[in-house]
């Protein structure tokens, strides 16, 4: 388990900088053969800004998507949780999931941020990498969590059961969809691999379910709000399926970085410990901080359902996650769970 400290330092509202950098093109091809882009920690936006360095705080990247479940590190940047850790935290966009593994793999950034099936497959695939934190967790209540799988009514879909002989968008073949709706739909008594998975990015999903050009999809926040919105209903919630307080993604660094930098690597993790129970705390202020960098509108970020934030990792729900992904194909050995979590 990663067990951090939770005392809050003191509190100064800090500027969030924000960059976007390309992965080193070589490691790049590795992971992206593996990993796809990403599940619910994917997005193809990747806005730009950019600042200096401050004072004599060591300059620490991170490699982020802007979507709801990372509002906790802009809201410990905000806060200054990084900062009474002597880190000058600087957010890095990627294009989308893959490709944050290479460049921390590369040095790039000394962190990142990645849903745990690719991370799985990282490792399966012999990457040096290492879960360091806790990034976001299911809500674990089904119906409102915030990766879910939705249909528009006139699909016939009710439930996991339904979607076999369907077609199911999802935004990164053999990941985090597959295994979590396979699972659904057996423990549903449907064949799991009846359903036709579809490659598409989360912002063209409702449109896609509208035309009727898919049965249903697995889509994440805010699209999914925006489905319900557009008349559409939740049909199987796979994160809520799989175990109780599953989390969904985690933040990670190299071996590299753990064994030259320990002491950066327990100062990241005692930031994102305060970063999580403030944003647990403080619900106004994660969903005004996500209408800036995830560029969503008032009104949807009062509705969009948001991730839980717990320190220490779900060992159990995330084996049970890795056996599935074995089962099904997509991981070739079993994990190695102790020494893909660090100490």
């Amino acid at each position: 388990m990663l067990t951090q400290s939770s005392a809050f330092g003191s509190v100064r509202r800090q500027p969030v900088r924000t960059t976007v950098a390309a992965a080193t093109a070589a490691a790049a091809t590795l992971v992206l053969a593996g990993c796809g882009a990403g599940s619910p920690s994917s997005s193809d936006s990747a806005p730009a800004a950019g600042g200096e360095g401050s004072g004599n705080l060591e300059q620490v990247s991170v490699g982020l998507i802007p979507i709801t479940d990372v509002a906790p590190v802009y809201l410990g940047i905000q806060e200054g949780y990084f900062e009474d850790e002597g880190i000058d935290l600087e957010v890095q966009l990627a294009q989308g999931g893959a490709a944050i593994v290479p460049a921390v793999m590369t040095g790039e950034y000394q962190f990142g941020y990645s849903n745990a099936v690719s991370l799985l497959v990282a490792q399966d695939k012999g990457l040096p990498i290492s879960v360091v934190s806790n990034g976001s967790s299911s809500t674990s209540e089904a119906g409102a969590d915030v990766t879910e799988v939705a249909a528009m009514p006139d699909s016939g879909i009710k439930d996991a059961a339904d979607l076999a002989g369907k077609t199911v968008a999802v935004n990164a073949l053999n990941n985090f969809a597959d295994v979590t709706i396979r699972n659904s739909m057996e423990k549903a008594g449907a064949d799991p691999q009846s359903v036709d998975f579809v490659e598409m990015p989360y912002p063209n999903m409702p449109a896609a379910l509208e035309r009727g050009d898919v049965d249903a999809a697995w889509t994440t926040e805010p699209f999914r709000t925006q489905i319900l919105d557009a008349g559409g209903t939740i049909v199987a919630s796979p994160m809520t399926d799989l175990a109780d307080n599953f989390d969904s993604a985690f933040y990670f660094a190299s071996q590299e970085t753990l064994q030259k930098n320990p002491e950066l690597v327990e100062r990241f993790r005692r930031a994102l410990a305060k970063s999580f129970e403030f944003a647990d705390a403080n619900d106004d202020e994660v969903r005004t901080i996500i209408q800036d960098y995830a560029k969503i509108t008032p009104e949807l970020a009062g509705k969009v359902e948001m991730s839980k934030w717990h320190e220490d990792v779900n060992m159990d729900a995330l084996q049970q996650l890795g056996t599935a992904a074995k089962k099904y194909g997509v991981l070739e050995k079993e994990p190695d769970y102790q020494a893909l979590i660090a100490d």
